[in-house]
């Protein structure tokens, strides 16, 4: 229930966060909703590129990785903050897990599954004073870098038809940071927000990182998209006026689903 609480108080806090600086932007979560042994799920996207592969019937491996970069949407000479995303943010994660997998009822069509990995990354940002910066001041005096690496576990149910594919995951992070970095002009004359980052690296950050995915299409393609929240569980940690700075609260994500598995039994068929 605490969990469901922060998630709605992190909601209003969006509006409010035009100023967010984020070095922990959380990559998709790989909900491949496999179903039997050698089916093979990817999922493309311009920042997220995901695969999943059932070694057996119940046992499945995945790997995931992320690379965020969103100057390129923006004119270079702009220094203004997006309301939603922080358009310096740049960097990404690697990670792998193993997990279970089960599907139900008679005709298979509802899948529950659940994996548990270990990822590495990190993340350089700009801090937000940037915007004011004179045109002799350089990015390196204003970064912000950390590097973290993460432990997940994340279960997740699903209805799964060859048209439709629908699921909710519910995925528990526990994110270390490390080499936490500050240009000299960061948080200038601001100690609390220079503390606040501080404390990334003080000890691990857990998060509740709950998320829909919905896929469209027929068979091997599918349109894939997924909204998901993040929501820092230990808010004594980080107060209610800070739990956004660091952490993207808000991610939509679209792209492309392949079933590589099913492509490969129909053409096994038909020899």
């Amino acid at each position: 229930m605490r969990s469901i609480r922060l998630l709605f108080m992190a909601l209003p806090v969006l509006a409010f966060t035009s100023c967010s600086r984020n070095i922990y932007v959380p990559n998709q979560v790989n909900a491949p909703l496999l179903k039997e042994k050698n089916e093979f799920k990817a999922n493309l996207s311009l920042s997220n590129w995901q695969a999943a592969y059932a070694v057996s019937d119940n046992i499945a491996v995945m790997v995931n990785g992320q690379y965020v970069y969103r100057n390129f949407l923006y004119n270079s000479d702009d220094k203004s903050n997006d309301l939603f995303v922080d358009r310096y943010a740049r960097g990404g994660v690697i990670e792998g897990a193993v997990g279970y997998f089960k599907p139900l009822g008679p005709d298979h069509r509802a899948v529950f599954d659940v994996y548990a990995g270990y990822g590495n990354g990190g993340f350089k940002t700009l801090d937000r004073e940037y915007r004011n910066a004179p045109n002799t001041a350089t990015n390196q005096d204003y970064l912000l870098r950390t590097r973290f690496s993460k432990f997940f576990l994340q279960p997740s149910f699903g209805l799964s038809h060859k048209v439709v594919e629908a699921a909710f995951s519910s995925r528990f992070s526990v994110v270390k940071f490390y080499d936490l970095e500050m240009g000299s002009k960061a948080f200038a004359g601001d100690t609390t927000r220079r503390d606040d980052f501080r404390q990334l690296g003080n000890k691990a950050v857990p998060f509740f990182e709950p998320a829909f995915t919905v896929r469209v299409g027929y068979r091997y393609v599918k349109w894939h998209a997924q909204l998901m929240f993040t929501v820092p569980i230990n808010d004594e940690t980080y107060s209610q006026h800070h739990i956004n700075d660091y952490f993207q609260p808000v991610s939509l994500n679209i792209g492309v689903s392949l079933n590589f598995g099913q492509w490969v039994n129909d053409i096994s068929k038909r020899k």
